[in-house]
């Protein structure tokens, strides 16, 4: 079974396809697990689907068992694009189709290096002592923020919580001054991850993938037509 997420909410886009293991029986002996990242502009509409095909190669649409995709927020034509791309594929191929925020696939991308990070450390010579503290430490509280219009920010906190999520406060779009004074004053200490004014987040592709894994294992499938972009703010709007 395998599993291809999509990011287009930047001027990147970013691909992923990875085996998805089922819950029981044997593991896969050699299981797909790559992603690429491709910066094309305004040129994503040109190439999306090209490069579609090319990447999935040398397996079959067929071959898929669920798509994820980026649904925002993010720039507006890029947004669309993706999430219109993505939900022909899981309709035409009767297959789940996960819908997963940008903000939370940041988030989701910050854990999985952090965890990368902790399993170097303990392969390294760390005396037991330094070894416990590692792994004591609580799961994070995850701040992200990413630069909106009209002096605003896309923001919203999540609770790691094992392999997933949990939404602390929603995403939403916040004067900038007033998520700073959120932030600052949260009861419990933030790990923030901050993206820049046109930062390409398309990394986080790999964020997508492992947060609509999740909810693959926990037997989740949602329908194609579940999925809805969601833009933040309104590009004309003033």
């Amino acid at each position: 079974m395998l599993g291809l997420a999509i990011h287009t909410c930047s001027p990147q886009l970013g691909l992923m396809l990875q085996t998805v293991e089922p819950t029981t029986g044997p593991i896969t002996a050699d299981p797909v697990n790559r992603h690429q990242v491709w910066d094309l502009g305004r040129e994503v509409s040109s190439h999306l689907h090209v490069k579609l095909m090319e990447f999935i190669q040398p397996y079959s649409w067929q071959d898929l068992s669920f798509v994820a995709v980026a649904k925002g927020p993010g720039g507006f034509t890029g947004t669309r694009i993706g999430v219109v791309a993505a939900r022909t594929l899981a309709q035409q191929l009767e297959i789940p189709l996960f819908g997963v925020s940008s903000l939370a696939a940041i988030a989701a991308q910050s854990i999985q290096q952090t965890c990368l990070e902790q399993t170097r450390l303990e392969r390294t010579q760390l005396d037991q002592t330094q070894l416990d503290q590692t792994q004591r430490q609580p799961e994070p509280t995850i701040a992200v923020t990413m630069p909106a219009k009209r002096d605003a920010v896309y923001g919203a906190i999540y609770q790691a919580k094992g392999e997933d999520l949990i939404v602390v406060r929603t995403e939403e779009v916040v004067p900038e001054g007033e998520w700073a004074e959120i932030l600052q004053g949260w009861e419990r200490p933030l790990h923030q991850v901050t993206t820049g004014a046109n930062a390409g987040t398309a990394n986080s592709v790999t964020g997508v993938m492992h947060l609509a894994t999740v909810r693959w294992q926990q037997q989740e499938r949602p329908d194609w037509s579940s999925v809805m972009p969601f833009y933040g703010q309104h590009p004309v709007h003033r």
